[in-house]
């Protein structure tokens, strides 16, 4: 990516988060970042397109980083499970809480925009999760469940948490939550068989 494109990404999401997708200008974009019009309108093609990109940029870097805390758990479903857990209120909460916002508080606006791109990070994203777990299904230390059901019960506490942390609408420390969330994440998931 070049600078000046992470300079306009990075002023986009500052402008969205101050005044909303649909309030923030390109011309605030501009002033922030120090690009052109004429160079916004060539990287993202319009105010639509820059927004899809904030979007599937945050995306992508939150896929990576879940990614990564599962694959330090290769062979221990329990250990992968709570580190995905931790991996995901650390990205939302403390490494990017601003794109965390974006993402929570503002992605609808801006998914569709993204939606081919997102579409192909979630094609990776979601084979390489199922990559993870279908080995912890087969030996019994995790449940079989649709996809969508497992994020569920998964991320679904722990999204909310965020949703709520980042909105100011609870006092429960991060620390605290974590262990809690954590928990509570693999007693969903893992199989009564296994236990």
């Amino acid at each position: 990516m070049t600078e000046r494109r992470t300079a306009i990404l990075d002023a986009a999401l500052a402008c969205f988060l101050e005044h909303g997708v649909a309030g923030a200008g390109i011309e605030q974009v501009c002033a922030r970042s120090g690009a052109s019009v004429g160079s916004v309108y060539h990287h993202f093609g319009g105010k639509d397109g820059l927004a899809g990109a904030v979007f599937t940029e945050a995306m992508a870097d939150y896929q990576v980083s879940f990614l990564a805390a599962l694959r330090r758990h290769p062979d221990d479903a329990r250990a992968g499970v709570r580190a995905a857990v931790r991996e995901h209120l650390r990205w939302c909460l403390r490494r990017h809480p601003e794109r965390a916002r974006f993402l929570l508080f503002h992605g609808d606006a801006a998914r569709a925009a993204g939606a081919e791109r997102l579409a192909e990070l979630n094609r990776e994203f979601f084979a390489s999760v199922l990559a993870w777990w279908r080995p912890h299904v087969r030996y019994g230390a995790l449940r079989e469940l649709d996809l969508d059901l497992a994020y569920a019960l998964w991320l679904g506490p722990a999204l909310e948490y965020c949703r709520l942390r980042l909105a100011g609408r609870t006092r429960v420390a991060p620390a605290r939550a974590e262990r809690a969330l954590a928990d509570g994440a693999w007693q969903a998931l893992r199989s009564p068989e296994g236990a």
